[in-house]
C-alpha cells in the first residue's frame, strides 16, 4: 500500500509540473520573441523568366515588410531594417542581405512607426505613446519621451540629419465616426537631448502628412498637405497643392510651385538633398489622364517634368540621380521599372520584376529603395498571400 500511495503521488507531482510548464510556455503565436533572438534564414531566390533579374524572397513566417519608402531602410550595404508580425505583434528585425538571418531588434508593445539615421547607428521608433531611440548595433532601446499626456496625436515624424531633433505633424482632433470634423494640425518639433517641445509652424487648417527632414540639411523640413481618400468619414478630397516646406524655427517656408489640374504624391528628397521627386496625375484640365516623374527645387530654379505613366507608383531615386525606381507603371500595372534619367529626358525604362503585389494595405505595397550601395532594390509585395520582404539584383555599381 505504501508503494502504491507513494508511486500516485510521484505521478501526481509529475502531472502538475507538466500541466505548469504547459501553462507558462509561449505559444508559436504569443510568444513576443525577445531582443537578439536570432530567426535562421528563409531566403528563397530565383532567375526572373521574363527579366531575367535575380530576385529574392527573404521572409515566408508571418507578414513582412520594410520601413516606408521615404525612410532609410539600410544599415550598411547588405543588412536592412524589416518590420515583422511573426511573434503576432509588430517588431524591428535587422535582415542580413547575404546569409539571409535575421536578428529582432525591439519588444515593443505597440510599435507605430520608425526613422532611421545609419550615419549615427540609431532609429527611433514610437511604441504606443512612448518614443524611444534604438541603437542598431547594440540593439539597445532608451525611452525619450512618453507623449500620452499631451494634447494632440502624433501622424507623421522624421528625425533631422544631425539626429538632434524629432520633428512631427499632429491632429489636434481626431475624426470619429459620423463626424467630420478634426484637426487643427501642426508641425512640432521635440529635442532629443534636452527633450523640450516647441512648435514649429501655426495651427492649419489642412491634414499635414509626410513630413521629411532633409538628409543633408538640418533646418529644413519638407511635409505634405494629405488629401483625404473618399471612404473616409473626413472633409474629404484633392489637396490643391501637396508639397510645401518650412524651416525649423518657423521663420520661412510654403508651398512648392504646382502645375494647374494636378495631383501630386510620393514626395521624397533626393539623397543630395537638394532636389524633391515626386509623381503626378493630371486630373482636370487640358492634360487630364496624362503622369509624370518630377524632380523640383525649393527655390524653383530646378522644376523638370519626365512623362510616363507612372501615377501613382511609389518612387526612389538612387544617389547618383540618375537611376530612379518606381513600383507602378503604364496605367498602374504592378511592375518594378527602372528608369535611367539624362538631364531632360527618361533614356531608358527597364521592367524588373513583375511584383504582382494587391496594393490593398500599406504592408503590401512595394515602397522600392535603393540600397546604400546600388546592389539591391528592397521591396514588399503579398504576391503570395502575404506581405512579405523581396530583393531584386541591379548591381549598379558592379563595374567600378
Amino acid at each position: 500500500m505504501k508503494r502504491t500511495h507513494l508511486l500516485s503521488a510521484f505521478f501526481t507531482i509529475g502531472a502538475c509540473i507538466l500541466l505548469a510548464q504547459a501553462i507558462s510556455a509561449p505559444t508559436a503565436d504569443s510568444d513576443a520573441g525577445f531582443v537578439g533572438k536570432i530567426i535562421p534564414s528563409e531566403k528563397k531566390s530565383w532567375i526572373d523568366d521574363s527579366t531575367g533579374r535575380e530576385i529574392t524572397q527573404w521572409t515566408t513566417t508571418g507578414q513582412n515588410w520594410h520601413p516606408y519608402f521615404t525612410t532609410d531602410s539600410f544599415i550598411d550595404d547588405h543588412t536592412a531594417i524589416i518590420i515583422s508580425s511573426r511573434t503576432g505583434t509588430k517588431q524591428l528585425y535587422k535582415l542580413d542581405l547575404q546569409s539571409g538571418q535575421m536578428v529582432q531588434m525591439t519588444a515593443a508593445d505597440d510599435y507605430q512607426n520608425m526613422d532611421h539615421r545609419p550615419a549615427f547607428a540609431m532609429a527611433w521608433y514610437l511604441d504606443g505613446t512612448k518614443l524611444r531611440s534604438l541603437n542598431t548595433a547594440t540593439l539597445e532601446s532608451t525611452d525619450i519621451y512618453d507623449f500620452k499626456n499631451e494634447a494632440f496625436h502624433i501622424n507623421s515624424f522624421s528625425v533631422t540629419c544631425d539626429a538632434k531633433w524629432f520633428v512631427f505633424s499632429v491632429s489636434k482632433k481626431r475624426a470619429t465616426e459620423g463626424n467630420c470634423q478634426y484637426g487643427p494640425f501642426a508641425i512640432f518639433k521635440l529635442n532629443l537631448q534636452d527633450r523640450s517641445l516647441i512648435q514649429i509652424t501655426m495651427d492649419y487648417g489642412l491634414n499635414i502628412g509626410h513630413v521629411q527632414t532633409n538628409p543633408v540639411n538640418p533646418d529644413l523640413i519638407m511635409y505634405c498637405w494629405q488629401w483625404e481618400k473618399f471612404d473616409r468619414p473626413k472633409l474629404v478630397g484633392h489637396a490643391p497643392i501637396r508639397i510645401w516646406w518650412v524651416n525649423i524655427d518657423g521663420t520661412a517656408g510654403g508651398p512648392l510651385a504646382q502645375e494647374y489640374g494636378t495631383q501630386r504624391t510620393h514626395e521624397t528628397w533626393t539623397a543630395d538633398g537638394k532636389q524633391i521627386a515626386f509623381v503626378s496625375k493630371y486630373r482636370w484640365g487640358a492634360n487630364v489622364g496624362k503622369h509624370f516623374l518630377g524632380l523640383q527645387s525649393i527655390d524653383g530654379s530646378v522644376q523638370t517634368t519626365y512623362w510616363v505613366q507612372v501615377s501613382p507608383a511609389h518612387q526612389n531615386v538612387y544617389k547618383d540621380n540618375k537611376h530612379w525606381i518606381v513600383d507602378l507603371y503604364n496605367d498602374e500595372q504592378p511592375l518594378l521599372v527602372m528608369f535611367t534619367r539624362a538631364a531632360d529626358k527618361l533614356e531608358r525604362a527597364e521592367v524588373l520584376f513583375r511584383h504582382g503585389s494587391s496594393m490593398v494595405g500599406q504592408n503590401s505595397h512595394p515602397h522600392p529603395r535603393f540600397s546604400t550601395d546600388g546592389t539591391y532594390i528592397l521591396f514588399s509585395t503579398d504576391r503570395t498571400g502575404t506581405a512579405q520582404v523581396h530583393t531584386v539584383r541591379v548591381d549598379l555599381n558592379s563595374s567600378k
